[in-house]
């Protein structure tokens, strides 16, 4: 009796065992997923009162915000949004030729006016744009990109 009751427990281990496993498994990103994927926008400031912060959002939909001058909300703050739209602004930056950009924008044509970096990274790599918005030559895609961000992470609540 005593080994049966062994046998059954050791086979009862092994099958939560193997269970844990295999939920562990589904439970690891697919080869779709949006791991690792990270949106950045960073705002400086300009001669004025132009809000100063930087947001992250990460492929979970997890957004990281940080307040620094000229805003409404300073400091750490933290929200969610929807993976869908995660996948919809990584997408933006495939729409508008973001990785064929030149790596700066930085020209002074026009002077006191903020500088916006933005960055992505996909699949292990990093694309970082760094906009001065008194650069004329800018494509106009870009500061649209900055704003699509903005308004993705829902940053306003925040800012005004």
């Amino acid at each position: 009796m005593k080994n049966y009751v062994l046998l059954l427990t050791a086979a009862m281990l092994a099958a939560s065992l193997i269970t844990g496993c295999e939920s562990e498994r589904s439970a690891k990103p697919s080869a779709g997923s949006q791991a690792g994927l990270v949106i950045t926008v960073d705002r400086t400031a300009c001669k004025g009162r132009c809000p100063v912060y930087s947001l992250t959002i990460d492929g979970n939909g997890m957004v990281i915000y940080q307040g620094k001058d000229y805003v409404r909300t300073p400091g750490l703050q933290q929200a969610t949004i929807g993976q869908d739209k995660v996948l919809e602004l990584a997408a933006e930056f495939d729409r508008i030729g973001y990785f064929s950009m030149n790596d700066a924008y930085t020209q002074v044509t026009i002077t006191d006016s903020p500088t916006v970096t933005t960055s992505i990274t996909r699949n292990g790599k990093t694309k970082t744009i760094v906009h001065y918005h008194g650069d004329l030559s800018a494509p106009e895609q870009l500061s649209t990109l900055e704003d699509k961000i903005d308004q993705t992470a829902n940053s306003a609540q925040w800012i005004k």
